[in-house]
């Protein structure tokens, strides 16, 4: 991304990889906030935004992901070269839709893994926040790691980005699979409200990597939101079975 610096960085409830929706549309109640750099923080910037339903979002891929911890972060910066390109891209990937087993070309799939760390992402607009430290920007379907650097941002326009007679290509074979969620209503409770469709739709759309064996006795953990999900999964059935905060 050589000659380019982030506009913005955008605060979400998820600070970890683990559990990012692979795409914005399946999770369409996760809360996000697009808060810009001082030198982009103009409210004169974003007039006539708020006339618009959806975004685009160009953002940067970290380590080869949709976000990270800050080990993974830091190990980035040794995998990128002077040109600014990812050296952990890869030809052909394995596609989280076809479980993790067939591969096709990296430029057929929206894989993280790609010669340069750029990700697209269409998100809701839920309103345009004007504030004397700038505007920041309130958004829904934010499938993006807490923190995630923003390098533009453009209104989705319904006339040229809306193509009704679009292929889907190999997709449209291998339709995706959701998990049933158990979420006991005493757990349910432990979570803001605001935040419980977002979290539910996080789970539904399985948090494990592709191909994932089958553990139906190991505890998996969520960070979302300042909370620790625990939970299991046994064939296509999630059970949450705690919740914490994630201070403990």
């Amino acid at each position: 991304m050589t000659g380019m610096e982030p506009i913005a960085h955008i605060h979400t409830d998820l600070p970890q990889k683990f559990g990012i929706p692979r795409n914005s549309f399946l999770a369409p109640h996760l809360q996000g906030r697009i808060v810009f750099e001082p030198e982009f923080a103009s409210n004169a910037a974003v007039e006539g935004l708020d006339s618009f339903s959806y975004l685009w979002l160009l953002w940067r891929f970290e380590n080869g992901t949709p976000g990270g911890t800050a080990e993974d972060i830091a190990a980035d910066a040794k995998s990128q070269d002077r040109s600014g390109t990812n050296a952990k891209w890869s030809k052909t990937v394995r596609p989280p839709r076809l479980g993790g087993a067939e591969r096709v070309g990296v430029f057929a799939t929206r894989s993280p893994f790609r010669p340069n760390p750029i990700g697209l992402t269409c998100v809701k607009l839920d309103r345009v926040e004007l504030t004397d430290d700038g505007p920041i920007i309130h958004v829904l379907g934010a499938d993006l790691r807490d923190g995630t650097p923003i390098y533009d941002i453009k209104p989705y326009i319904p006339f040229a980005d809306c193509h009704p007679d679009a292929t889907g290509g190999w997709i449209e074979d291998a339709p995706w699979q959701e998990l049933d969620v158990e979420f006991p209503q005493a757990l349910q409770d432990m979570v803001p409200p605001a935040k419980l469709p977002g979290l539910v739709e996080v789970l539904r759309q399985d948090p494990r990597r592709a191909g994932s064996k089958h553990e139906p006795n190991r505890i998996y953990h969520l960070a979302y939101a300042g909370l620790d999900i625990s939970f299991t999964v046994d064939e296509t059935q999630l059970t949450v079975v705690a919740v914490n905060d994630a201070r403990d």
